[in-house]
């Protein structure tokens, strides 16, 4: 059974599940200092809402992969930071010898697990809201959901999207592509179109639009299982401040 702990670092939120907690912790920090040492450097960065032709400077990694995602997606750069975190401070974990992380940034979550691992579906209004999951299996581990809403968080989006959800192999393009998808998506019609041209992306795995009551995808999502069953619901991870699921209190749960 997992342990999942929440902390926040500036104005992000985490839930980690691993058994090196000491290591995310210490990454998420110093990835945060890297990029808001760039953004100092380079003020553009942070207020791009397109691609940014060229980096100057000497961008460290955690830039230079968020760069890469808004190139491919076409938005700009900070709309990949909570995934290309969530993904870089995973690895750190791998790499310290956990194979069991996960990592949920805000709503963008990036996954290397051994066993199955749910990830609940919010979306405000809609009527799946609450009553669906994905069922992440280990085979389909390390991966990558990311998430964006008009109508939750504090992301910004230029739709009316109840929620975006994008799956990857790569946090960074998820993250970016599921803020294109909260922007193209106005009504059930837009959100079908654009949940068609971000399964196209290179790189996306599929891709899950709610608005208003309708709800469009395409390519491959993973398994959507009902939360009627009591015991799926009691392990269904949930982001207190993003999907509003109840105050953020720094403390530990399981699944």
């Amino acid at each position: 059974m997992r342990t999942f702990t929440e902390f926040r670092y500036r104005e992000a939120a985490f839930i980690v599940a691993t058994e090196r907690f000491d290591v995310v912790r210490a990454t998420v920090k110093k990835l945060r200092r890297q990029i808001q040492g760039y953004i100092e450097e380079f003020p553009e960065f942070l207020h791009a809402l397109e691609p940014l032709k060229v980096l100057p400077g000497d961008p460290p990694e955690p830039v230079q992969r968020m760069h890469t995602a808004s190139q491919i997606v076409g938005v700009g750069p900070m709309a990949a930071v909570a995934g290309t975190v969530a993904q870089m401070a995973a690895e750190a974990a791998r790499e310290a010898g956990c194979s069991d992380t996960i990592i949920n940034n805000g709503g963008d979550i990036f996954l290397n697990v051994l066993q199955d691992a749910y990830i609940g579906i919010y979306g405000g209004e809609n009527e799946i809201s609450g009553k669906i999951a994905f069922k992440i299996s280990a085979e389909d581990t390390p991966l990558a959901l990311c998430s964006s809403s008009s109508q939750m968080g504090h992301s910004r989006s230029f739709g009316n999207c109840s929620l975006a959800t994008v799956t990857a192999d790569n946090a960074s393009l998820a993250d970016a592509a599921a803020t294109l998808a909260g922007n193209l998506s106005k009504d059930p019609a837009s959100a079908r179109a654009a949940a068609e041209r971000i399964a196209n992306l290179p790189g996306v795995r599929g891709v899950l639009i709610l608005v208003e009551d309708s709800v469009a995808m395409a390519g491959e999502l993973p398994e959507l299982i009902s939360c009627d069953n009591s015991r799926v619901r009691a392990r269904i991870l949930r982001h207190p401040l993003s999907f509003g699921v109840r105050r953020f209190s720094g403390r530990k749960g399981t699944d």
